[in-house]
């Protein structure tokens, strides 16, 4: 999967939905996005719904291996999107393939964080809008 000149690697499929709100999930073989830090995109139905970065492993970030779950707390959000029958998939690269197909080298400046809020800003995906506060708002009153 191609998105802004990186490619991702299909790392993780999310689902289905199992009784007492489990999430099964499958781990792609060879998934790239095992170690060190990263970006992850995650697809409903091959329209982006979340962006977001790792540091030690796109499964750690998502996955409680020993109980056969998803903790993430995007869980609420994926439970949804499975009862209604979406597809769920998760795409990752990590942070060092990145930087060699944007052609970074090793600039310190470019991060996994920065790719994340980069990319964010592009395609504004629905999930990483939850839960965000307005701005405050200060408003002075004249005094007599």
């Amino acid at each position: 999967m191609k998105i802004e000149n990186i490619t991702f690697c299909h790392s993780l499929t999310l689902g289905p939905l199992c009784d007492g709100g489990r999430v099964a999930f499958t781990i792609e073989p060879g998934s790239p996005a095992s170690v060190g830090p990263g970006v992850y995109v995650v697809f409903e139905d091959e329209k982006i719904v979340y962006i977001g970065s790792y540091q030690s492993g796109v499964a750690k970030r998502w996955l409680y291996l020993r109980k056969q779950d998803v903790y993430h707390f995007k869980k609420p959000l994926v439970a949804d999107s499975l009862s209604r029958g979406a597809i769920l998939k998760v795409f990752a690269q990590d942070e060092r393939d990145i930087k060699e197909q944007l052609g970074c080298g090793d600039n310190v400046w470019v991060n996994s964080a920065g790719i994340e809020a980069r990319l964010i800003s592009i395609f504004h995906p629905p999930w990483n809008n939850q839960g965000k506060k307005a701005p405050l708002v200060v408003v002075q009153t004249a005094t007599a």
